[in-house]
């Protein structure tokens, strides 16, 4: 139990250099920006009150989803696999993944892969 504790501090890695998403134009919405623009759609359909209430959350989901950048920087962890080293990329929100070729688990932390 000791041992893989130590083996697991002592791991290998090797560096993921982060890639940043470069945007031209409109940003990308996420899931929930998306949501406010389907519910505010939905409202308009409910009568008048529905458009009085509706429009401006769709217009709000719409601007924020399309003309606001987003608080996340998104991007690519590109590296090798600590394990095999193939090669091997993880988005901006993975913590844990698999390597394509060996299929070993690897972690995302402080811009490197560890092997888990």
């Amino acid at each position: 139990m000791i041992e893989m504790a130590e083996r697991a501090h002592d791991g290998k890695w090797t560096k993921a250099v982060f890639v940043p998403e470069i945007r031209k134009g409109l940003h990308k919405p996420n899931a929930i920006e998306w949501m406010v623009m389907v519910t505010g759609v939905a409202l308009c359909s409910v009568g008048q009150w529905g458009v009085f209430i509706g429009a401006p959350v769709a217009l709000a989901g719409v601007y924020l989803g399309f003309f606001m950048a987003s608080k996340v920087e998104r991007g690519l962890y590109l590296g090798e696999c600590p394990h095999c080293g193939a090669a091997m990329s993880a988005t901006h929100y993975q913590e844990e993944l698999g390597c394509p070729s060996c299929h070993a688990v690897v972690k995302v932390r402080n811009e490197r892969f560890e092997a888990a």
